[in-house]
């Protein structure tokens, strides 16, 4: 779900760009603001995403395999 509102805020701030750049003076400031609050989204939801794998991370347990610590492979 995250991916897919990812996805979706990524094509409105392109939208939104590209009728910045092609669309009247008046609407600029309108369309600045959106953007930045389309980027704010973007970012606070990807900073949400990148905790929560970091999270993840610390719960795994580390790697032991005590049969295979005595090997002499190299």
């Amino acid at each position: 779900m995250l991916l897919y509102q990812l996805t979706q805020w990524f094509e409105e701030r392109t939208t939104l760009q590209k009728a910045l750049q092609s669309g009247p003076a008046e609407n600029t400031g309108e369309l600045q603001q959106r953007i930045q609050e389309v980027e704010d989204q973007l970012y606070s939801h990807a900073e949400r995403w990148k905790n929560a794998i970091q999270e993840a991370s610390y719960l795994q347990f580390p790697y032991e395999n005590p049969q295979l610590d005595d090997d002499m492979v190299l």
